[in-house]
């Protein structure tokens, strides 16, 4: 199984960072990549039950948000890959911690590549491409603000 973390700090508020953060349609939009909400979730628009279309250069993903807590974390599942790949997702979720007024965001996600024998070589690549697509999202928004 492969796993990935990434972590980003910003110097504004809990509650603006999830914010921002949890709005999928505007922070997976960008950079090669877009998004749009297919399902809005249960109570929040953007929380449990939320279905959303990620469509980068190579492949798109449809993800359904099913974690949700408001300004501490949100969970998701890649329900459908198109071009299908092998691969199987666990789960993905990030945690927002507040530390002296600081907000950190850490960023996981476990998958496996289903390839007997050279899935985990490929995986490791793979893992490798997707942390750089996390890190870049949350530079992105660090930078957009300021």
């Amino acid at each position: 199984m492969q796993r990935i973390h990434v972590s980003e700090v910003y110097d504004s508020s809990l509650k603006k960072i999830f914010a921002e953060v949890s709005n999928h349609e505007q922070f997976l939009t960008g950079g090669g990549l877009t998004c749009r909400l297919l399902k809005e979730g249960d109570v929040d628009r953007n929380g449990n039950g939320a279905i959303r279309q990620i469509v980068s250069q190579s492949v798109t993903f449809k993800e359904e948000i099913f974690e949700y807590q408001d300004s501490m974390h949100f969970a998701y599942v890649i329900l459908s890959l198109t071009p299908n790949k092998p691969l199987k997702h666990k789960k993905g979720w990030l945690d927002f911690t507040e530390i002296d007024g600081k907000t950190l965001v850490d960023w996981h996600s476990h998958f496996e590549i289903t390839i007997p024998v050279v899935g985990g070589l490929i995986g490791w690549f793979v893992k490798r491409g997707i942390a750089k697509v996390f890190k870049k999202r949350l530079a992105y928004l660090k930078e957009r603000l300021g």
